[in-house]
């Protein structure tokens, strides 16, 4: 009889466990989609759904006033915690403020707001060092080359954390080399200014050597211009640029295995995904989080690319 009674408490605990798990619904409050974003995201909903937790997305299409309108939504519909990948760094604060004064814990993921008073974690790439990944490679590519090195490079958004580090990054990986002459070519994450930024570089400086790509949905871009000038030579022929970039797309894929480009350096989307909502889940169990959580890259090459395509996000499937 003692160990009916033990089965019945048990299925009690876990029936209250389950039940306790499905009240819980998170907002998910979301910049814009990409593919990169998309497979984060997707981490995201996929952790949750394997806890059982509810998950209401919203899209700002990246409208900052927009996702703040959103976030005052969710926090209408009463969500337990917010997840959310800012538009914009100062704009997003007044909303996020409202929901610390609802008492609904806030985890920034993907893209840091370090200035917050009200985010309490954040997880996401380390693109500092997925920077320096991607300069230590060109430095050791390019360390037998004489004369000046002119190194195109592609910057992302200078709103953006993630765009600031993987530039201080590549910059730290390539201080080895000496008489580099960089190329600075704002895009603002757009591969129509990727495309003309670099065809502007090339024509300035015919003689680049190498080129980082702060998103390797830019490769195409590069792709074309080298194209375009006579000057796309594979991997390890003579006169060949080197390209490197981060990211982990189809783009970026394609061409580090085709011999386009050199190397990129994959991001753990869906370990970033996942580990946010193991954060909102420690968070509302009372639990202390760390402040900063990071979700490091690898670096892949050709064959190791190919070997690896099920490690990377946007490798065909």
């Amino acid at each position: 009889m003692k160990n009916v009674f033990k089965a019945i408490a048990a299925a009690s605990m876990l029936m209250a466990s389950a039940a306790t798990a499905q009240e819980i619904t998170i907002g998910l409050s979301v910049d814009q989609l990409f593919e990169s974003r998309v497979a984060v995201n997707d981490g995201i909903k996929a952790e949750a759904e394997d806890r059982g937790y509810g998950v209401i997305e919203v899209v700002a299409d990246g409208d900052a006033q927009q996702q703040n309108a959103q976030i005052q939504s969710l926090i209408a519909q009463g969500v337990d915690a917010i997840l959310v990948c800012a538009v914009d760094q100062s704009t997003i604060e007044r909303a996020l403020i409202a929901a610390q004064r609802a008492d609904i814990p806030v985890v920034a993921y993907d893209r840091d707001l370090p200035d917050s008073r009200v985010v309490q974690a954040f997880v996401g790439p380390d693109s500092l060092i997925d920077g320096r990944l991607a300069g230590e490679f060109t430095a050791m590519a390019l360390k037998e080359r004489e004369g000046e090195l002119v190194i195109v490079e592609l910057i992302g958004a200078l709103n953006d954390q993630n765009g600031i580090d993987r530039s201080a990054g590549f910059r730290e990986g390539i201080s080895s080399l000496e008489n580099v002459n960089i190329i600075e070519v704002p895009t603002d994450w757009d591969s129509a200014r990727a495309l003309s930024g670099t065809q502007n570089a090339f024509q300035a400086n015919p003689d680049v050597a190498a080129v980082f790509a702060a998103t390797d949905t830019h490769f195409p871009a590069v792709v074309t211009v080298l194209t375009d000038l006579g000057k796309l030579m594979p991997v390890g022929e003579e006169g060949h640029v080197v390209l490197t970039g981060v990211n982990g797309s189809r783009d970026g894929y394609d061409a580090v295995v085709s011999g386009a480009a050199d190397a990129f350096v994959v991001m753990g989307t869906e370990a970033t995904g996942r580990k946010a909502v193991d954060l909102v889940s420690q968070i509302l169990a009372g639990e202390d989080v760390e402040r900063l959580n990071y979700v490091g890259g690898n670096l892949y090459e050709g064959e190791d690319a190919a070997a690896n395509a099920d490690k990377i996000w946007g490798a065909p499937s």
